[in-house]
């Protein structure tokens, strides 16, 4: 009858589709977000146009010596930001850049991906060295706040550079859980009650509103 059904079968299909709705519900909630105004920057997802600043920002002589390497052909960056575009419509993939209030001056880069149903991960966060000096942090705390309060996330995983010390303090201020490490890397999850309240202890030291 119609209750015979077989749910090893349905329950997985069940939580694949639940899983689906979840995303593009995420991909809504961002598009009614984003542009945005906040901390002194302007936010928004990248687009194809902003692939020549992603290559020079990555290919820097000073910042690329903590960073995955980036080809340094445009033609083939937009062909990533093309592959990117189809994970960010459905949810799974938010690559946000930062802008001087003028919407004009880029200034770095910060990005949520590897999603599941309540972790994220946290990278591809690079900063012109022109950008002020508490810029980066400030992109830092938008995306992470973004993803906890936002698209309901709970938990954040990033990794940092052994030899990136100040980047590695940084991280380790907010009293993450080292999880794991290779040969170059540090491993981290993050808490959403960890990160407000050293968020919070910032933005005060900052002299900014929430």
């Amino acid at each position: 009858g119609f209750w015979n059904f077989n749910a090893s079968w349905a329950c997985p299909r069940i939580f694949t589709r639940m899983k689906q709705l979840m995303m593009v519900n995420r991909k809504k909630i961002v598009d009614e977000l984003l542009p945005r105004n906040r901390f002194g920057c302007h936010f928004r997802l990248v687009q194809f146009d902003d692939a020549e600043f992603i290559v020079d920002l990555r290919n820097h002589e000073k910042l690329s010596r903590h960073i995955n390497a980036t080809n340094i052909k445009i033609d083939e960056q937009v062909d990533w930001l093309k592959d990117y575009k189809i994970r960010e419509e459905k949810g799974e993939d938010f690559y946000i850049i930062s802008l001087q209030e003028d919407k004009t001056t880029r200034l770095g880069l910060n990005r949520i991906y590897n999603t599941s149903a309540k972790k994220f991960e946290f990278g591809s966060w690079v900063y012109s060295p022109d950008a002020r000096s508490n810029m980066a942090v400030l992109g830092d705390l938008f995306t992470k706040s973004l993803a906890y309060e936002e698209l309901n996330f709970d938990t954040c995983m990033f990794s940092s550079r052994k030899k990136n010390k100040r980047v590695l303090w940084y991280g380790k201020s907010f009293n993450p859980t080292l999880v794991g490490e290779d040969e170059s890397n540090y491993h981290f999850e993050l808490s959403y009650d960890n990160f407000k309240a050293q968020r919070d202890k910032l933005l005060k030291m900052f002299g900014i509103e929430q």
